[in-house]
């Protein structure tokens, strides 16, 4: 129960930050994504400190932990590449191209984990 109100506490206050931040600065859209893309990068960092730590989630939770990191350094990579002047299509393309990247490497490392591991049926 700490370790899901850890979790719950540090995506509370990023999302607090955030709302802060945009009502703080008037939706000043260019100073916004600048803030954002520090404060995602940052949350995806404690989170990914906390997935790390014991005791460790397992199953569905587990999984989920790893994709809430993901999503919040993928967010923080798309506030970085807009905040740097480029197209929001651009940054939207170039976190979805990550994404697809990071998803087939795992996928990749797993079956090998899992051939790996399997028994061989020749012996």
């Amino acid at each position: 129960m700490r370790q899901l109100a850890l979790w719950v506490g540090v995506i509370l206050v990023a999302t607090a930050i955030d709302l802060g931040v945009r009502i703080g600065m008037a939706f000043d859209l260019q100073r916004v994504v600048r803030v954002e893309a520090v404060l995602f990068l940052a949350t995806s960092l404690v989170l990914f400190a906390l997935y790390r730590r014991q005791p460790r989630a397992t199953g569905w939770r587990r999984k989920l932990q790893a994709v809430l990191v993901a999503s919040f350094a993928l967010a923080g990579v798309r506030s970085a590449i807009w905040a740097a002047g480029q197209p929001v299509y651009w940054a939207n393309l170039a976190v979805l191209a990550l994404a697809a990247v990071a998803t087939v490497v795992l996928l990749v490392r797993r079956r090998a984990r899992r051939r790996a591991t399997a028994p061989d049926p020749d012996s």
